[in-house]
């Protein structure tokens, strides 16, 4: 692989139409009232339902002005330094790494009814590539702290936890960017040095086998409730009672740690009850409301059950129970 080396006058094309992606998709989501960021975001429940996108579309889309301008801003300043170091191809490995990283472990760790979404992970991942370089060429932590731009990203760096480990953001999601990220540009940047041996290898393959098992369990986490509970439901959906009975059943089975496989439960659990009795009242748009409905749902002249999900009241009104940024 050809590596660019560090060019000032060089043009950072990739980065200018990464951010130029970002904030179109911002703005299209904005003129839209957030049917974008509804389409787009990230919910294990909609992922175990079979929407497996929403792991790479959540990367794109945006909750706030405020939020699209942090992690562009964040994206063209350490873009533009991977870019200009390493050329396009390394700084989109990087990018789409770090990207699915950070959706991967916030799928495998987080309430599967709170939405992530925002491309801080990927902008995470660029920044521990950077750290990454100069760890090579410095050698040591204490290395970084001598070189005046590494002690202002460590600095940074500093500041990004803090601010990650606040409510409404995602620290696993920065994590889950990061640490490819550092990964990466260390291996960049060995490569570059033509220092690359047989466990640098290893350790790429290792890198993608994680982020790839964190997007594979987190859309498929068959020993949790909420992955049976989300069977259950397609199973009642296509008119198998017998079968959504089973799944629900093993759901019984299984721990419910977190208010949104709790909250799931009881409505399926409501729906079973109410559609045996009245099938009528109890039909598929009331058994559907746990899903993104990105433009709302309508009940017309409908009687509303008494369930956990029946916030979704018309069009435009779905959102997130309990999130306003990256995640819980």
């Amino acid at each position: 692989m050809a590596i660019q080396r560090y060019n000032p006058s060089h043009i950072q094309s990739t980065t200018f139409a990464l951010v130029g992606l970002n904030v179109a998709i911002a703005i299209a989501d904005i003129s839209t009232g957030g049917l974008l960021e509804r389409y787009g975001w990230a919910r294990g429940i909609d992922v175990q339902y079979g929407e497996y996108w929403r792991i790479f579309t959540s990367g794109w889309v945006h909750a706030s002005i405020m939020h699209i301008a942090f992690n562009a801003y964040g994206i063209y300043v350490l873009g533009t330094i991977t870019e200009r170091l390493y050329g396009v191809k390394p700084l989109l490995v990087i990018y789409m790494a770090a990207l699915l990283g950070g959706s991967g472990l916030s799928m495998v760790f987080y309430d599967p009814n709170i939405p992530t979404l925002g491309a801080s992970g990927a902008a995470y991942g660029l920044f521990g590539a950077v750290l990454g370089f100069f760890y090579v060429r410095t050698g040591s932590i204490k290395g970084i702290m001598q070189v005046p731009m590494g002690r202002q990203l460590l600095l940074w760096l500093g500041i990004g936890v803090f601010i990650s480990l606040q409510p409404g953001i995602s620290f696993l999601g920065h994590l889950g960017g990061f640490v490819p990220g550092v990964f990466l540009g260390v291996f960049f940047e060995k490569l570059y040095m033509r220092h690359v041996d047989v466990w640098y290898w290893v350790g790429l393959g290792l890198v993608a086998a994680m982020i790839a098992g964190a997007c594979v369990y987190g859309s498929f986490p068959y020993n949790r409730a909420s992955w049976h509970a989300v069977q259950a439901l397609r199973a009642y959906e296509q008119g198998d009672l017998a079968r959504g009975d089973e799944y629900l059943a093993n759901a019984r089975r299984r721990s419910m740690r977190n208010d949104g496989t709790q909250k799931l439960m009881t409505h399926l659990n409501a729906w079973r009850a109410g559609h045996a009795e009245a099938p009528e009242r109890f039909n598929l748009s009331v058994l559907r409301l746990p899903l993104t409905h990105p433009r709302g749902v309508t009940f017309k002249g409908e009687h509303m059950p008494d369930l956990p999900f029946t916030f979704l009241k018309g069009p435009g009104s779905a959102e997130p129970l309990e999130s306003s940024g990256d995640a819980p």
